[in-house]
């Protein structure tokens, strides 16, 4: 019995197609657009520029189990966002940050290098994989899944935000944040009183707020952040 269980574990992890890695598209972001009306939360960005990377992925609704963890290891996937970073002739694989693999003897431990998988014309099944080229899971559940863009910022480019923070009595708040490829990101807390206009500024950036609260804040964008000196 237990050679045939490591025969097939074998089979399971081995691969059977070469596979080739998906790169990043890299965009430049510029949010919102000029002179467009725009509605943002506390917390969330107002203004942005610079490059993002973005991926495509998988956003994992359920939890989801392959094996028993007493003849087979237990693999276990849990729900979140899982980015596609392989591919071969027939499937695409993403991979996941949340999933850990159950052995009878050793216990459980993080197991980075397995995932979900499907078509790459998006038809048939979502099953799983424990090493890229073999698509061959079939989950203890149906995967509840959609498809998603994940963003990161880019390394090798300077990304600038000014993010709503509130408001109290006249005074309305943000925090700037930049961040760069080569140390930590710089913040600072401004605070402008709409009793003396509408239109605030900041690094050449110009907002007229149309309202504002507690909650969120409407607005349009009159000037991007100017360009950083060479």
């Amino acid at each position: 019995m237990r050679a045939w269980v490591w025969t097939v574990s074998a089979s399971l992890l081995a691969g059977c197609a070469t596979t080739q890695t998906l790169p990043p598209v890299v965009e430049s972001v510029n949010r919102p657009a000029l002179h467009a009306v725009a509605v943002v939360e506390v917390g969330e960005a107002a203004l942005e520029t610079g490059r993002q990377r973005t991926h495509v992925g998988l956003a994992l609704a359920n939890e989801l189990s392959w094996g028993d963890g007493i003849l087979f290891r237990k693999f276990t996937v849990s729900p979140g966002r899982l980015r596609a970073r392989l591919k071969d002739g027939r499937f695409t694989y993403y991979f996941s940050d949340a999933m850990t693999a159950r052995d009878p003897l050793l216990g459980s431990a993080p197991y980075a290098s397995g995932g979900l998988c499907r078509a790459n014309d998006g038809s048939g099944p979502v099953r799983g994989f424990i090493a890229p080229g073999r698509c061959v899971l079939n989950w203890s559940a149906e995967p509840q899944v959609a498809d998603v863009r994940i963003a990161e910022p880019d390394a090798a480019g300077r990304r600038q935000e000014l993010i709503y923070h509130g408001r109290t009595g006249d005074s309305v708040r943000f925090l700037y944040r930049e961040t760069t490829d080569d140390g930590p990101p710089a913040t600072q807390a401004v605070a402008y009183d709409l009793g003396e206009g509408g239109i605030i500024g900041f690094r050449g950036a110009r907002l007229e707020v149309l309202e504002a609260d507690g909650l969120r804040l409407r607005y349009r964008l009159l000037a991007a952040f100017a360009e950083a000196p060479e």
